[in-house]
């Protein structure tokens, strides 16, 4: 096949994170560098509500949207009711709740439902655009990205679209730069059915290839790449970008200041967690530990720069910045810019896995927090660092161990920067990994 037309689905350029514009861009590239085309394009948007995906039903439709949508006001009303039928119990709460709107969504929950459902999509009941655009194409990349865990519905939307263009439509599917959390039964039995018959699985860290490698043919390390992210760099010449960067209120992007940020001087990057935007864990106020952390910091190593690369973390710090009047960088800043901030920094603590790459990327020693799954802990794997993820959800519990392990990263200077450098250099070549199963060969410059 040459110069396939490309179904790109999961596009997640147009979301508020610095993590999801950048890695989306990357890999487009990297699909682009095979000679492919990307003839159409799902972004996440799209795939994530129902009114998008229906037939469109006056009334009903949009009613179907508010219930199922990942962030409403109807969902948190709809939670705190069921928390009070599971005395208390946050996990089993979501449970209840994603098997309660699943009854009315189009994305189905079970594999018992794949079938009835897919033979709707072959008919153009539902997910007709989706549908007209698979059968234009030549092949289906799909960018898992963190999608894939719990019954999180944009994780059920990309198993079930991949399941459809696989098994119904016979179109070659690929399912790339993905974490995989199937822990949940549900989760598990959906991936144990949809991966087989994708002609190509690739994990973006160690721990989600070990924990589907009964689902997939040949060894762990077959379906290893690494996050198409780990293809940005930040700029190299320090000097040069200090001369721009330090203009006054160059990062100061609206409604956030950067007030303060020398980046001629040493300084130490601090984000949040994505485990703090899941409904199923533990209430926990991170701000006072997240506070007293930065204290320390500032005592014991450097400066502090705050890294809000969603707004989640921006709503989490900005009252923290005021408080201790630190310096934020927010998530309306450009990508590439956020990438020489972080990349330049002299060391980075936090729960976001794509600011942990793009620090490692310039030689940033990276100190992990958990996250809404595993994918910070497999990020240390990936990084060969022999280092502790810290419990985001105890982050009080761990403020020194963190300062203590900070403060080591940064006395061990250039030849663990330089060590960090490399190895995001391997990584960067093992993502063209996710391409593999186009018949271009991927541009393996960085």
């Amino acid at each position: 096949m040459s110069d396939p037309r490309v179904y790109f689905v999961n596009d997640t350029t147009t979301s508020s994170n610095w993590g999801c514009r950048g890695t989306t861009r990357a890999l487009r590239s990297l699909v682009e560098s095979t000679g492919a085309t990307i003839g159409d394009t799902a972004y996440l948007d799209d795939l994530h509500h129902s009114d998008r995906l229906l037939t469109r039903v006056p009334g009903v439709t949009d009613w179907m949207a508010r219930v199922a949508g990942d962030v409403t006001d109807a969902r948190r009303r709809t939670l705190g009711a069921l928390r009070l039928t599971t005395g208390g119990d946050r996990r089993e709460a979501w449970k209840r709740y994603e098997s309660l709107t699943s009854r009315w969504d189009a994305v189905p929950l079970t594999v018992d439902e794949y079938d009835g459902a897919a033979e709707r999509v072959v008919d153009g009941e539902l997910f007709a655009a989706q549908r007209d655009a698979i059968e234009a194409c030549d092949a289906v990349v799909i960018n898992g990205e963190g999608s894939v865990y719990d019954r999180r519905r944009k994780g059920r939307v990309l198993l079930f679209l991949a399941y459809v263009a696989a098994e119904h439509l016979d179109t070659p599917t690929a399912l790339v730069n993905h974490t995989a959390d199937v822990s949940d039964p549900v989760v598990r039995e959906a991936v144990a059915t949809v991966y087989p018959l994708l002609d190509d699985v690739v994990f973006r860290e160690p721990r989600s290839a070990e924990a589907c490698e009964a689902f997939l043919p040949g060894a762990v390390g077959d379906h290893l790449g690494a996050d198409a992210a780990f293809r940005r760099r930040p700029i190299e010449d320090r000097d040069a970008w200090a001369s721009v960067a330090e203009r006054e209120e160059y990062y100061g992007v609206w409604p956030d200041s950067a007030a303060g940020f020398d980046p001629r001087e040493p300084y130490v990057c601090v984000g949040g967690s994505s485990i703090f935007d899941r409904p199923d864990r533990p209430q926990y106020d991170p701000e006072p530990a997240y506070a007293s952390l930065c204290r320390r910091l500032e005592r014991r190593v450097a400066p502090v720069v705050l890294t809000a690369s969603c707004p989640t973390d921006a709503r989490l710090f900005r009252p923290i910045a005021d408080e201790l009047g630190l310096p934020l960088i927010g998530p309306r800043t450009p990508v590439t810019q956020a990438i020489d901030v972080l990349g330049n920094a002299d060391a980075y603590v936090g729960g976001r896995w794509h600011p942990g790459i793009y620090a490692a990327t310039g030689g940033t020693p990276v100190v992990t927090l958990t996250a809404n799954t595993y994918k910070t802990a497999g990020l240390v794997d990936h990084l060969e660092l022999d280092a502790p993820t810290f419990d985001a959800l105890a982050l009080h519990r761990h403020v020194s161990e963190i300062a203590s392990l900070v403060e080591e990263y940064v006395d061990r200077g250039e030849p663990l920067r330089r060590r960090l450098r490399e190895r995001a250099d391997e990584l960067a070549e093992l993502a063209t990994r996710n391409v593999e199963a186009l018949p271009g060969e991927a541009d393996d410059r960085l």
